[in-house]
């Protein structure tokens, strides 16, 4: 089903995301699972984050799409999953490569309009080793008043500016990110907070990828991300030395124009992002030590840095202390949509090219690698 306007990808709510995407799916003839979360939406409906298998289960070559990491940010991704089944992408597929595209990851944060889950934890910084002590992160601990303040009043607003250009000022810049949004693990209702243990969403991820990737040799994973860069435009994220297998395999697939990472003692500014503390693309490795993983981030750009900041700060604000159901907390969550999905039909199209062609590039080199040949496979089934 060819779509002209890319805009049509794209949903509004959690609920009519999922409904396109399952339409999508069923179309596709791709074998769907569907994994219900235990919190509720604002509606007190289910949420369910679902899965859709696009190849046989036991193939070799996998990629993966992710979307609703960071819940509020899954309608560019969400769009993006559905509308590559909705153009035929099933039909593209070589023996040997399937594709699994994993919606909403975060469904409580896609529902609610938040970015992080139902206990307030950043899903792209919960993949640590939860058994060891948490890392440190004392310049955050500096800062925590002032990044989610008891008050977002005007005069809030002022207060913070003095802290912020002071660090900025005895800083570089990129510590002060770094300092800002790399991750904690002190301040559970604060910004950016990890976690103290495994959220469902991450163990939701670990069952999935023993079920469909643990006899997989080759791995290219997508996080589809919005927020960070230029409007419109994309960067391809990874957290891996340049001289990594890694790094190089990214460079061959996609080019060095878009490829960056932000791996501590690399050229600094190399990415708009920080150096995150357990995000799911370092994850993908560790879950999967015997397969070639090549897994980024694909973050693209809405707005600046710190109309980002300022969004994230408030909604953080509203959930804590606000009353969303006042005409001043609907503008509050309004405009964290917005700060993450712009409703501009320009930027929706600009997303979905980008997107259409990372997949593709991506595509493109996996059927170009060597991989043998197989029996055809057994019928889909359920976690």
């Amino acid at each position: 089903m060819k779509i002209e306007n890319a805009a049509d990808h794209f949903s509004s709510r959690y609920g009519e995301a999922r409904q396109k995407f399952r339409a999508a799916a069923v179309a596709a003839r791709a074998g769907i699972v569907s994994l219900e979360n235990p919190a509720a939406g604002p509606e007190g409906e289910e949420l369910f984050t679902d899965l859709a298998l696009l190849g046989p289960r036991d193939s070799k070559t996998f990629l993966v799409l992710i979307s609703g990491t960071h819940g509020v940010e899954g309608f560019a991704g969400s769009a993006v999953q559905t509308g590559l089944m909705r153009e035929g992408i099933a039909s593209n597929l070589k023996e040997g490569l399937s594709i699994l595209l994993i919606h909403a990851i975060n469904p409580f944060g896609f529902a609610h309009l938040r970015r992080v889950d139902e206990n307030n934890v950043d899903l792209n910084r919960n993949f640590i080793d939860h058994s060891k002590p948490h890392p440190q992160n004392q310049a955050y601990d500096a800062l925590a008043d002032f990044l989610a303040p008891l008050s977002v009043l005007s005069l809030s607003r002022i207060a913070v500016w003095p802290c912020l250009l002071w660090y900025k000022a005895t800083k570089r810049k990129k510590e002060l990110q770094q300092a800002i949004s790399g991750g904690q693990y002190s301040h559970p209702e604060g910004l950016f907070y990890g976690g103290r243990t495994e959220t469902w969403s991450n163990r939701m991820l670990r069952t999935i990828v023993r079920k469909y990737l643990s006899g997989a040799q080759r791995v290219v994973v997508i996080d589809l991300h919005t927020g960070l860069g230029a409007y419109g435009d994309y960067e391809i994220i990874l957290q891996q030395p340049e001289e990594s297998a890694n790094y190089r395999r990214a460079i061959a697939m996609w080019g060095s124009e878009k490829v960056r990472t932000t791996f501590a003692g690399e050229i600094d500014d190399n990415s708009f992002s920080a150096e995150l503390s357990g995000p799911i693309k370092l994850a993908f490795a560790n879950l999967l030590p015997k397969a070639e993983v090549t897994a980024v981030t694909v973050d693209f750009g809405t707005s600046s840095a710190i109309r980002v900041f300022l969004a994230m700060r408030d909604e953080n604000w509203l959930h804590y202390h606000g009353n969303p159901s006042t005409a001043r907390g609907k503008r509050i969550r309004d405009a964290l949509q917005r700060i993450f999905c712009p409703e501009d039909d320009g930027w929706k199209q600009m997303v979905w090219s980008g997107a259409k062609k990372v997949v593709h590039q991506a595509i493109e080199s996996l059927l170009l690698a060597k991989t043998p040949q197989f029996l055809p496979a057994p019928k889909f089934g359920d976690l």
